[in-house]
């Protein structure tokens, strides 16, 4: 065992992923493009609550009686649909790789900066990037970002370099996002991963590309933009919006997008899916975090053990094989950026 890298007071990384707002438009017959809207609905909704019920004893309320269950719980809400007359529905946000994995933005610790710099330098000369690349890559192709919106008629997701305007179409997208087949891409899908690659690596390469799916739906289908929370708001569900040339248009926040594209750690113990970066591997749906301090699979407790990485990337490791699954996951954390310091005991 090599020696132990000391945590920094100061850590922190400027992420390499930069993602823009996703637009949603609405596509007439004449193949014009339309901002979609809100639509503002109250409702009259039931009492299904537990507290309409239950006292937070878990007693039953006495004053409950069978009639107020019954009123209606009025709440006013924000809801997208699909407008009778539209063919399809376009999604379109960009998406910026850049080299800032390499090294921390803000670090007190002259051996951490040094450690986090050859550990990037050494997986990049081992081609370690290129595994992150294909799963970025893979989850813009098939949809993960799409989140409630995956479940369509047919789906397309083409990809263009802004700088040589080059294109990746892929078709059969809301099939493909269930069976995770991108097989008879892979051809296609090599100097894709290389741009990427390089942009992650070389600062002066920096990859745009915007990403666009175009999906086809059922008549006035719902669909599923980003969610506002704000404190005190009158509504029930806000729905995140833009200003579009004077008309309000719903939108994917560059947040919910960037959680989508950086579902790519299915580097722990156990796991048969794959979850956001994260240091604890929080898994919100399954509510549990797969990467517990107590088992040394965090990313606190891993980057501790930078100097035995070095010495397994130097050996020339197979990139598909478990001694690499720790070096992937500090890596990925590293590609995520974020404020990571070790806090000092008050």
């Amino acid at each position: 065992m090599a020696q132990k890298v000391k945590l920094s007071k100061q850590h922190s990384q400027q992420r390499s992923l930069y993602i823009g707002k996703g637009l949603f438009f609405w596509v007439d017959e004449k193949a014009k493009e339309h901002p979609l809207s809100p639509d503002t609905t109250t409702i009259s909704a039931t009492k299904d609550g537990y507290s309409e019920g239950y006292a937070p004893s878990g007693e039953i309320k006495k004053s409950l009686q069978p009639q107020s269950l019954s009123h209606a719980n009025i709440q006013t809400i924000q809801e997208a649909y699909m407008p009778p007359e539209a063919v399809a529905l376009v999604i379109r946000f960009s998406i910026t790789f850049k080299a800032n994995s390499g090294k921390l933005y803000r670090c007190d610790s002259i051996e951490m900066n040094e450690v986090v710099a050859k550990l990037a330098e050494t997986y990049k000369n081992v081609g370690g990037y290129r595994v992150l690349a294909r799963r970025y890559l893979e989850n813009l192709l098939l949809g993960v970002w799409l989140w409630e919106n995956q479940c369509t008629l047919e789906t397309e997701i083409c990809l263009t370099d802004y700088k040589t305007k080059d294109q990746l179409i892929v078709d059969d997208v809301q099939a493909r996002c269930f069976s995770w087949d991108l097989d008879d891409f892979d051809e296609a899908l090599e100097p894709w991963i290389d741009r990427i690659e390089r942009a992650l690596t070389s600062p002066k390469d920096y990859c745009s590309i915007l990403v666009e799916a175009k999906l086809k739906l059922p008549l006035s289908a719902e669909v599923f933009p980003s969610q506002g929370f704000v404190e005190g708001e009158s509504l029930s569900k806000l729905l995140v919006t833009c200003n579009f040339n004077g008309e309000e248009q719903v939108v994917f926040t560059r947040h919910k997008l960037g959680a989508a594209v950086h579902q790519i750690d299915d580097w722990f113990s156990g796991a048969d899916y794959r979850i956001r970066v994260s240091s604890y591997g929080a898994d919100r749906e399954g509510l549990t975090a797969h990467r517990l301090p107590k088992d040394g699979k965090d990313y606190f407790t891993l980057l501790q053990n930078a100097n035995d990485y070095l010495e397994i990337l130097e050996s020339n490791p197979d990139l598909n094989g478990s001694k690499m699954n720790d070096i992937h996951f500090i890596m990925a954390c590293h590609t995520c950026g974020g404020v990571r310091p070790k806090k000092s005991e008050k």
